[in-house]
């Protein structure tokens, strides 16, 4: 499995990501998505996993599959994709 973080953080304003996202995705061998988390900064008092905490829930979804593979012996890899470099 591998666990990939991608970040798009910058000091402009977008209409739908506000001053940026995080988006963290746990992905099978195939690089089929698992499961995953995004959280998004919008203004500072949105600046949480969406207004009513709802984003939040889905990192323990995110925790237990990644402990399920590593109690089946996967391996995990880690890789982090910050997207200004990936748009070059």
């Amino acid at each position: 499995m591998k666990l990939v973080e991608t970040r798009n953080i910058g000091t402009d304003y977008d209409k739908h990501y506000g001053k940026g996202s995080i988006d963290v995705s746990l992905r099978d061998d195939n690089g089929r998505h698992v499961t995953g988390v995004a959280i998004y900064a919008g203004e500072p008092e949105d600046a949480v996993f969406f207004r009513d905490l709802s984003g939040a829930k889905s990192i323990a979804n995110l925790v237990k599959t990644a402990y399920e593979a590593g109690k089946r012996g996967e391996t995990l890899e880690y890789e982090m994709v910050l997207e200004s470099e990936a748009d070059e």
